[in-house]
């Protein structure tokens, strides 16, 4: 456990010890967490909206990471600290991704020194601390890193003969905090795991004999309560998504695909060296020596033939991950699936759930070969040296991270965004005609909403067209007084005074989907509630049962 820490820590060390924001969506990620907890320390409920200098009830957390981004807010609310929150989130996603590998190690009678391997490799890959050092990504960061504890609880569930409740927590949290970060990963990821359980149930009878579906029902039963509670911006995500900016970006981000494919060369990704390449902050190499003793493990196992269900395990999962590998340096097997899934921005985001077939696979061959013969046992020895390369390696990637500006410039101003590129639009209506006129300006002051809603006294006649700092949509406010017709060149709502009135009111919009996604959140919240409680409850009996009976069998 000491050596756990002792890697952790050296991988988590710039987080802990530095003041380097690393890259710019960190600073930005930080921000957009502390507009949130503003919002829940007013109002005491998360809000679909950000308001800073350049628009007003944009809607920022309806579509990105609404749920991550309102936990680590309450959290820093807690704490007292926003800085101190955001970076205990970072080393939470070390801890889920690293114990998780070790859990499901230990569960299929790995030893205390080998159940660390696959952790090991998993977060001392240059792809998973490209994330957080090199590219920033937080919410995706932390979904690729529970994704581990997900699989680990699942199977401790599957498995059992009763639900506990630590196993079953560990499995509502991390898929809470799965379905509620990265969109893109939530898909991917989901998509990946069920392919794989399907596979492994269809090719493995010990596989379907002792997993029932009563129990995969039992899995079902947390999985789906923790991914409603984050319906309150998944149904206004799945019900809006198409009328936005983003959406209408999609052959953009074919060609992005298409241009950023020298990132995943094989010059880039079958190499020992963890350099960015030229001109990005982008590392993609494979944890290659971990592969090779993968390989050489299959072989040992081919030769000796041994079958069985871990063989068929290693099989199936080195299968998906050489698919895996060619999806992600095949640009035209990405964009010839669905648009949901193409719409990918840069294939090395693939590289994670490549990590984790390397990983599993790594699991299924120690399982299979350990042990068996001399050659299988010189096989494991060679772990330790591909193991120590894989530290190294991560340790010369960690202390060469890019040191950026100070993380004080988060709190420098709070109605301007660090470094994200003023305008955020991404999210922004798209389905409006864009005004050219030079018209009379309205503006709502940030500083001034409260509750999700904001007015402003105006002079301006009926029928009068004024540009407004207003960032969002008819789907997501309701304005009074008047009415939105369109956007200008700096895609702000355009409004047309209605009546005769002396002020224009805007508040948060209550259409069907977001009061939906309201009621399943509250829902999912109460289900998993009332589960934990009856299985702490039935645990406790439990135990009281087992401390008579044992106290009964005793000689008097």
């Amino acid at each position: 456990m000491g050596a756990s820490l002792l890697l952790l820590g050296a991988l988590a060390w710039p987080l802990l010890f530095s003041d380097s924001t690393f890259n710019e969506d960190w600073l930005n990620h930080l921000w957009y967490m502390w507009h949130q907890s503003v919002a829940i320390r007013a109002n005491h409920l998360p809000s679909l909206f950000l308001n800073y200098s350049q628009g007003v009830f944009y809607p920022l957390y309806a579509f990105y990471g609404g749920t991550i981004y309102a936990l680590t807010g309450a959290l820093s609310l807690a704490l007292g600290s926003v800085l101190d929150a955001y970076v205990l989130t970072y080393l939470l996603g070390f801890i889920a991704a690293y114990a998780g590998w070790y859990w499901i190690s230990r569960m299929f009678g790995l030893g205390r020194w080998l159940a660390h391997a696959p952790g090991v490799v998993f977060v001392t890959s240059a792809s998973y601390l490209m994330t957080l050092y090199g590219l920033g990504d937080w919410p995706e960061f932390l979904a690729v890193s529970v994704m581990p504890l997900m699989i680990a609880s699942g199977l401790e569930i599957l498995r059992a003969d009763r639900v506990r409740p630590l196993p079953a927590a560990a499995l509502a949290a991390a898929s809470i905090v799965f379905f509620g970060t990265h969109l893109l990963t939530v898909i991917w990821g989901s998509t990946v795991l069920l392919i794989a359980g399907a596979a492994i149930l269809a090719c493995v009878p010990a596989a379907r004999e002792n997993i029932g579906w009563s129990r995969i029902l039992r899995v079902g039963g947390l999985v789906i309560p923790a991914l409603l509670v984050s319906a309150w911006f998944l149904l206004p995500t799945a019900a809006y998504e198409s009328k936005t900016v983003i959406a209408e970006s999609y052959p953009i981000f074919r060609h992005l695909i298409e241009r950023s494919m020298y990132t995943v060369a094989a010059r880039r990704l079958f190499t020992l060296s963890r350099a960015r390449v030229a001109a990005s902050v982008v590392t993609t190499s494979l944890p290659v020596l971990p592969m090779i003793w993968v390989i050489a493990g299959l072989g040992i196992c081919w030769r000796a033939r041994r079958g069985g269900t871990w063989t068929r395990v290693l099989l199936i999962l080195s299968a998906m991950t050489a698919l895996l590998l060619i999806a992600m340096t095949h640009a035209g097997v990405i964009l010839a699936l669905p648009r949901i899934y193409a719409t990918l921005q840069f294939s090395f985001r693939l590289e994670s759930y490549v990590l984790l077939g390397i990983s599993g696979a790594m699991l299924a061959a120690l399982i299979v070969n350990h042990g068996q013969d001399r050659a299988s046992r010189i096989w494991v020895w060679m772990l330790a040296p591909v193991l120590s390369v894989c530290v190294i390696g991560a340790a010369q990637q960690t202390a060469a991270y890019p040191s950026s500006e100070s993380r004080s410039l988060a709190f420098s101003s709070y109605l301007k965004p660090t470094y994200e590129q003023e305008g955020l639009l991404n999210y922004v209506h798209d389905r409006v005609n864009v005004s050219r006129e030079h018209l009379p300006v309205v503006n709502f002051p940030p500083t001034s909403i409260r509750d999700d809603r904001a007015s402003v006294v105006i002079h301006d006649p009926p029928g009068q067209r004024v540009e407004t700092n207003l960032r969002s949509g008819p789907e997501f406010v309701h304005v009074s007084g008047a009415k939105i017709v369109g956007a200008d060149l700096q895609a702000n709502d355009v409004l047309e005074i209605e009546g005769p009135t002396k002020r224009i009111s805007v508040s948060a919009a209550n259409s069907f989907p977001i009061l939906a996604g309201r009621v399943l959140t509250v829902i999912g919240l109460a289900a998993l509630a009332i589960e934990l409680a009856m299985l702490t409850a039935r645990e406790s009996r439990h135990r009281r049962a087992t401390r008579s009976q044992r106290a009964n069998a005793q000689p008097n």
